[in-house]
């Protein structure tokens, strides 16, 4: 393909042609006095080869070339242009202008082509792009109508991030609410909140004069919000009635077992855990009582716990026999101030402890999830009346024996921290270092979540001491652990 270009009269005339052989492109000038110069170039492509041609087609139109033969102007502009050009052309030389002041005006220079860039394979000419649509007749008033903000549209249905975002903030914050809310509840009730004297009362006191023999006394005393109380000294029948508060002052009135009116009248100091009992008149600290978050049971579930307690009953063999208990407990280990020593088996954890004025020492053995505690204190010993009487004054079982009083003592204020604790009948258990004794099968439960719990109680006296264990462990382990309990137990000595 040819393309001419030509610029001028016959005198004076330019002539360029653009020659097109597939992708490679010749541009050849001729000047008016005859020379010829050609430069060719291969481009990636004819069609890169066209467009090239196009636009040095456009750059010699806007010089004032006119393109001769098939091709005809890129617009009608550059017609225009060219011919402005031509008659300004004609209107110098007839004037007699110098030939030399029109060249460059009228024809590329030295060097016209060489600077054109021609256009590369990798960036073909942008299209062309659509007319606007003209707005509808029936569109109001004719005036276009407003564009639609850009934006993506939300499929139906589609999860909005945020949202999910939002309701995780949400739930947090919710949980952090309800945590500040339980705390702040827990610093009211443990801080703020007034101490209020409705509850379960539990308390003793021990008393000793010089020349005189120590004094026990137990109370336990329970007050409802309905003014009722009910008041036990020791092992008394408790006492029934009601009660008022008048300033520091605690006034009582029972029925006694005959049905007479008993006033009593107490000075009080209440906190928020203790509750102290002061004689009204010489103001004397009575007993300081303490709160017991476990409340007594109805008269109906006592019933039944005692229908209960009587299936308790130790089933198997209990003759001892030596050889094979010191095989099952075989360490010696004494308590911490001397009051009692037993064995235990190899592999279990053993500690002791005690009080600094020698009224109150422990052992505690322990291998998950068995436990041994054993337990040697004053207070057993004064409320049973060991201390004052001789065992040999009572025959062998008897329910009036002061072993028997400390074991049914212990099984009522010790067993606090076994929950669900019940125990059935004693029986005589005779085969410790530490004389004749009782033994009772109980239950208990291992807490909210645990299981339930079945051992021994056994209970012993020395002179001055009541000496009882607590062996358990999980229910369905106590036939395979019965041995080893008996076996400890049967190593009491002092």
């Amino acid at each position: 393909m040819t393309r001419r270009f030509s610029l001028g009269t016959a005198a004076d005339r330019k002539v360029v042609v653009l020659e097109l052989q597939g992708s490679k492109l010749a541009v050849v000038r001729m000047k008016p006095d005859g020379s010829t110069t050609r430069q060719e170039q291969a481009l990636p492509s004819e069609t890169a080869a066209h467009a090239a041609a196009d636009k040095i087609a456009r750059e010699l139109v806007g010089r004032g070339y006119v393109e001769h033969g098939q091709a005809k102007p890129a617009r009608s502009q550059d017609k225009v242009q060219a011919r402005s050009q031509a008659a300004s052309a004609s209107k110098a030389k007839a004037a007699g202008a110098p030939r030399a002041a029109s060249a460059p005006a009228d024809g590329p220079g030295p060097g016209l082509f060489d600077d054109l860039e021609l256009v590369e394979a990798s960036s073909p000419p942008l299209a062309r792009l659509a007319p606007l649509p003209v707005a509808s007749a029936d569109s109001g008033n004719g005036a276009p109508k407003p564009k639609k903000k850009a934006g993506k549209k939300k499929k139906k249905g589609a999860k909005d991030p945020d949202a999910l975002d939002r309701r995780v903030i949400a739930v947090v914050a919710a949980v952090g609410i309800g945590l500040l809310g339980g705390v702040g509840y827990m610093m009211y009730d443990l801080f703020l909140k007034p101490a209020s004297i409705v509850g379960v009362w539990k308390g003793s006191m021990v008393e000793h004069e010089i020349g005189q023999s120590l004094t026990y006394t137990a109370y336990s005393l329970t007050l409802d919000a309905a003014k009722r109380a009910t008041m036990a000294i020791d092992d008394s029948k408790p006492m029934s009635g009601t009660y008022s508060v008048k300033g520091n002052k605690l006034l009582f009135k029972f029925k006694d077992e005959e049905g007479d009116e008993v006033d009593r009248e107490y000075r009080f100091r209440l906190d928020r855990a203790t509750l102290a009992l002061i004689d009204a008149d010489s103001g004397k600290l009575l007993v300081d009582l303490v709160r017991q978050f476990r409340q007594p049971d109805a008269v109906g579930e006592t019933k039944a716990k005692a229908a209960a307690a009587k299936d308790l009953v130790d089933v198997g063999e209990r003759q001892a026999d030596p050889e094979a208990d010191k095989a099952l407990a075989s360490v010696e280990f004494g308590a911490k101030d001397g009051a009692f020593k037993l064995r235990h088996p190899p592999g279990w954890t053993a500690q002791t402890g005690g009080r600094p004025d020698n009224t109150y020492s422990y052992i505690n053995l322990e291998k998950d999830p068995f436990k041994i505690v054993v337990y040697a204190d004053v207070t057993g010993s004064l409320i049973s009346g060991s201390d004052s009487s001789n065992p040999s004054d009572f025959e062998e079982g008897s329910e009036f024996a002061p072993v028997q009083k400390a074991h049914e003592h212990f099984a009522k204020t010790g067993t606090e921290d076994l929950g669900d604790y019940q125990e059935g009948k004693a029986e005589v258990f005779k085969d410790s270092g530490l004389g004749e004794g009782r033994i009772s099968v109980f239950t208990a439960s291992a807490g909210l979540f645990g299981g339930k719990l079945k051992g021994y109680h056994v209970t012993t006296l020395t002179r001055n001491r009541r000496v009882s264990v607590l062996a358990y462990g999980p229910e369905e382990d106590f036939k395979k652990m019965r041995p080893t309990y008996l076996a400890v137990s049967r190593s009491l000595a002092q």
